[in-house]
């Protein structure tokens, strides 16, 4: 399995993929449209590059010709509350887009499809921790739009010989992030705010709850699924630290590491869609890999910093991505 396509290769979890493929000598086709959101873009220099979208027959046709053997499908309108500036495009993208995807896969007998999910399929759990048999109830738009994704994979690959896995990633932070773009990411939010030296805005209660984890974590956990013989055929994990933090408990973190004294909070309205609670359990995810131990939030928070202070006060931080070899 050597010959690995990555849609969304540019975007913040698919740069950090693509470079740990790459170095583990991999061949990697990337597929990105570009129009990332949450992630400064970066393309790999020793990847192949296709610019364009997975809705697109054209590129799918260029897909085809290369025949990847593995496809990691981490194309998608990332960003709950941007799904409502334009609702058509989230759904299609993330919908139609995986559809599309999945019946390349299917015609070319591609032998593991892993796609990256979100916990914002199951909209908010407030008393019991979410486990995969939770009941699948989104907040959001983007939600629902991955959702439909992966019942696309269950139709179209479930009854083939393509091993499928299902991550529904949870909250997810580290360098790379755009911190000029303050509609996804609440680590990366009120990073930002804290960077520039500005009152730290919150949309939302500060009682609300997430689990927060690392990117290394999760592209760490990606890369292990390529050879992992626990992963059954088709399997869905809740890919998390799985550990409840408040809001308000984040951002104290975050000023006590950064050494922030009476730094001024102000506590806003909800935002579209937005969840109060995800809490979930990783048990199904530690006994498929190996008890895994994630990065504390602390430690993330702290090697986030060391790429974030780094980065100048500019609007556009397309040459600041951590990859970047003019930047380092």
């Amino acid at each position: 399995m050597r010959k690995i396509l990555v849609t969304g290769g540019a975007g913040f979890i698919g740069a950090h993929l693509v470079d740990k493929l790459i170095k583990r000598k991999y061949k990697v086709l990337v597929v990105d449209s570009l129009k990332t959101i949450g992630g400064i873009p970066f393309i790999n220099p020793k990847s192949k590059f296709l610019k364009g979208d997975i809705l697109d027959t054209k590129i799918l046709k260029k897909i085809k010709k290369w025949k990847p053997q593995v496809i990691y499908h981490l194309a998608a309108q990332s960003g709950g509350e941007s799904a409502y500036d334009d609702p058509k495009y989230d759904y299609l993208s993330n919908g139609y887009g995986t559809f599309q995807l999945a019946k390349l896969a299917k015609e070319l007998n591609v032998k593991h499809f892993i796609y990256s999910s979100s916990v914002a399929v199951y909209g908010s759990s407030r008393k019991k921790k979410i486990t995969e048999n939770s009941s699948i109830n989104p907040d959001s738009i983007y939600g629902i739009s991955k959702y439909v994704g992966e019942m696309f994979i269950k139709q179209i690959l479930y009854k083939t010989k393509t091993k499928t896995t299902i991550f529904r990633v949870f909250n997810t932070f580290g360098p790379g992030e755009n911190l000029n773009f303050l509609k996804k990411g609440m680590v990366s939010i009120y990073c930002s705010y804290v960077w520039r030296n500005k009152p730290i805005i919150v949309k939302g209660s500060l009682n609300r709850i997430r689990n927060y984890q690392y990117i290394d974590d999760v592209v760490n956990i990606l890369f292990l699924s390529l050879k992992n013989k626990k992963l059954k055929k088709n399997e869905i994990l809740n890919l998390t630290t799985g550990k409840a933090i408040k809001v308000k408990e984040l951002i104290k973190k975050i000023l006590r590491i950064e050494k922030k004294i009476s730094y001024k909070i102000i506590s806003k309205g909800n935002t579209p869609g937005d969840s109060f609670g995800f809490d979930a359990s990783n048990k199904l995810l530690k006994n498929k890999f190996d008890n895994y131990k994630f990065v504390t939030l602390e430690d993330g928070i702290k090697d986030y910093f060391k790429w974030i202070n780094l980065v100048p006060k500019i609007k556009n931080l397309k040459n600041f991505h951590p990859f970047n070899k003019k930047f380092k």
